[in-house]
């Protein structure tokens, strides 16, 4: 501010700390420049810094914008005139909002008011899938602070500071969205909701610890747990965190048994991770369930994860019962056709899978290249290497497709051309799984 008195920031700022601390603060916002911010979120700050005047402005019932509307509202609750407040009240559930934070509140006044539109908005709240409980009226009417109740002027510009946050938010605008957001937590150190918003913008930044932080010692009893688990999980991913992530996963899943998809994600991390014991557990576990429809998904991941410790009789036997639930996923018929042309085996069933799953995703590499490969070894050299150029130049990096169209070229008798693809692909990949055998092929050629 020493740079620049009329800063628009920093004289926001420091509004905001002097209505904190009950200094005056009537001269920054007088400083703060009206085109950087809209008049509304400017009219709902006035609505709560004049609180505690005797006699405050709020909304005309008649013409009442929503954001206005649901300040003035609040204020009037708070103050005690609850008729003049259900008015505004019941214009903000007119306009059906599909925000969170907005049902929050309107489900707490529905409740207090005893409003038989209370127990609607608490399952439109439970279809979100916020928390793994399906809170009832009753046990929100005796613990009211798990919707964060707007308790004073303080709480009340934090709801201000949360609803710019994010307008900002929803403009991609996510370091504006973090600045309002965090002064909101100044003035509100336990608002779920805001803490939730900020998490999202820290994920969207890339601030993965911070937005972890953020996520730490959850309440199952907050309204958001389960929404906060998956982002922190989300986090712990993108960080490679791997400890962390299976440890909450873990913890979590014991402690809630039927969250089916949480199982499904701790059996992939394992997958992922190649402890394929693990995920074999958890993927038969789930397959188990006679109370579960059949999931096509499940056998396919499982008949992965046979197939990786190769065991291939578990594995076909998987993989085909997911081609069977699912007989027109291009991955599941490319991994099932490839696995056995690795194994040199149904070679024609295989082709006549692969030619099935080029037709639904005629732009895939891995599955064009398999169908190549399935030429290569039905003797088919012309269509063999049409269809592996045609791979090798999606992905031209990828050692593995290099190496396919080397053979192919030998076999077509273009040795120099063969001998080039399979170099690229020690360059590509100089540790290469199948060096050695690379090496042989340049000095000794393809073995018939």
């Amino acid at each position: 501010m020493k740079k620049d008195r009329d800063n628009f920031s920093a004289n926001l700022f420091k509004f905001f700390l002097s209505f904190l601390n009950g200094q005056d603060s009537d001269q920054y916002l007088k400083k703060v420049d009206y085109k950087y911010l809209d008049s509304n979120f400017l009219n709902s700050i006035l609505i709560w810094k004049n609180y505690d005047k005797e006699k405050i402005e709020t909304s005309n019932e008649n013409n009442c914008v929503p954001l206005i509307c649901l300040h003035s509202a609040l204020t009037l609750k708070l103050r005690g005139e609850n008729k003049k407040a259900q008015i505004f009240f019941d214009k903000i559930e007119e306009e059906r909002f599909v925000s969170y934070r907005i049902k929050e509140l309107l489900l707490l006044n529905a409740i207090q008011e005893e409003k038989k539109s209370a127990n609607t908005i608490l399952n439109q709240i439970n279809s979100y899938d916020l928390n793994i409980k399906n809170f009832d009226l009753n046990y929100l009417l005796n613990n009211q602070k798990l919707l964060n109740p707007v308790g004073n002027k303080q709480d009340g510009m934090a709801e201000v500071l949360y609803n710019i946050s994010s307008w900002f938010f929803s403009k991609d605008l996510y370091k504006y969205s973090t600045f309002f957001g965090k002064i909101s937590l100044k003035l509100r150190p336990d608002f779920n909701a805001m803490k939730l918003l900020l998490l999202g913008n820290f994920e969207k930044l890339g601030y993965k610890n911070l937005g972890i932080n953020y996520a730490k010692n959850l309440n199952t009893d907050n309204l958001y747990y389960y929404k906060f688990l998956r982002m922190k999980l989300s986090l712990f991913e993108d960080s490679n965190k791997d400890k962390e992530f299976i440890l909450d996963l873990k913890k979590f899943t014991q402690t809630y048994p039927n969250k089916i998809e949480m199982k499904i994600l701790l059996a992939n991390k394992y997958r992922k991770l190649e402890q394929y014991e693990k995920a074999i557990k958890i993927y038969s576990e789930i397959i188990n369930n006679k109370s579960l429809s059949e999931n096509w998904n499940i056998f396919y991941s499982r008949g992965i994860s046979y197939e990786r410790m190769n065991d291939w009789n578990k594995a076909e036997k998987d993989l085909k019962e997911a081609m069977r639930l699912n007989p027109d996923d291009p991955y599941i018929l490319n991994y099932l056709a490839y696995s056995w042309l690795d194994r040199n085996k149904n070679v024609e069933k295989a082709l006549s899978l692969l030619k099935k799953a080029v037709e639904i995703e005629p732009d895939d590499a891995y599955i064009i290249d398999s169908l190549g490969w399935a030429f290569f070894l039905s003797d088919q050299t012309d269509k063999s290497i049409f269809f592996l150029e045609k791979a090798v130049s999606i992905l031209p990096d990828d050692a593995t497709l290099n190496d396919h169209l080397g053979d192919a070229y030998w076999k077509a008798g273009r040795q120099s051309e063969a001998k080039s693809q399979w170099k690229r692909v020690l360059i590509l990949d100089p540790q290469f799984k199948k060096r050695n055998v690379i090496n042989s092929k340049i000095q000794n050629g393809l073995k018939r």
